[in-house]
């Protein structure tokens, strides 16, 4: 038991939430639940 991760951190999260980023970069998804970016 002595190689266990011992960090208080252990349990939160290293990478952002998915859908967060999704929505900052493309606002809310459509009505299909897909994130789209403006149309050029």
């Amino acid at each position: 038991m002595d190689k266990v991760d011992a960090h208080p951190d252990v349990h939160r999260a290293t990478e952002p939430d998915e859908e967060h980023v999704l929505r900052s970069l493309y606002g809310p998804p459509d009505s299909d639940g897909v994130y789209r970016a403006e149309e050029v």
